[in-house]
């Protein structure tokens, strides 16, 4: 196993201290867009400040212990109709794109439509937590998911297992639909702190339970296959 995202609030170098004694390939560090501000969003001008800061703290990581390097990334927030809050010329420089809904996600009737159009955003490659449930807070939205992990495993794109112990999402019983559709899938921590790297367990656990192919799991692919993996993705729906 190679990598696992991490919502860096924990500063960079104490991520990538974690991932290095979990012997991590590589970590992606994704902080909240900046439509989501009472979570930290950060706009184009920190993220691109977060990135030099990447930048060098890959250096020194090069100097001092090589076999880890940090990814620049953004978790992109997504409004109802699959759109994101930031400059697709700064994302385009990023390693690696998610993009999750944070609003309007307590509707009954069926999502199909915005999951599917946040499938066709050109800016992302994961759909994170895309069931949008939180346990005992939040049930999550409705839609026809054999359709949406379909059209994910069409345009090659991942959805996300989000490791954190009160989301577990995508549950047992998408992950089985999943599987049976092909998509790839994304194991993510949504690690505040490095401490919390450990929840990579409860993800690991549930695909595992689910059967999951280790071929379908984005987290098992070396740095250089997941690079040419985003790659081909932005080729694709750039229509490049």
């Amino acid at each position: 196993m190679h990598s696992r995202w991490s919502d860096g609030s924990g500063t960079i170098a104490e991520m990538a201290e974690a991932a290095r004694q979990r012997n991590y390939e590589y970590i992606a560090i994704t902080d909240h867009s900046k439509g989501l501000k009472i979570a930290g969003g950060i706009d184009e001008k920190a993220l691109r400040k977060q990135a030099a800061e990447i930048v060098k703290t890959n250096r020194s990581i090069f100097r001092s212990r090589p076999g880890l390097t940090v990814l620049s990334s953004i978790e992109l927030n997504l409004n109802p109709r699959g759109e994101g809050d930031m400059d697709p010329k700064t994302l385009v420089k990023l390693d690696v794109v998610l993009g999750s809904f944070h609003s309007a996600l307590r509707v009954k009737h069926n999502q199909t439509a915005r999951y599917l159009a946040a499938l066709r955003n050109p800016d992302i490659q994961i759909l994170g937590h895309p069931h949008g449930r939180i346990y005992n807070y939040r049930l999550g939205l409705k839609a026809d998911w054999p359709r949406v992990f379909t059209q994910a495993a069409r345009l090659d794109k991942a959805v996300e297992i989000d490791c954190y112990p009160d989301r577990q999402d995508l549950n047992l019983s998408l992950l089985k639909i999943a599987r049976q559709e092909g998509v790839r899938i994304s194991l993510g921590t949504d690690a505040h702190h490095a401490r919390q790297l450990q929840f990579i367990e409860l993800g690991l656990a549930v695909a595992l339970k689910a059967k999951i192919r280790p071929e379908q799991i984005v987290n098992f692919m070396s740095l250089d296959r997941l690079r040419t993996w985003v790659g081909n993705i932005r080729r694709k729906t750039r229509g490049r």
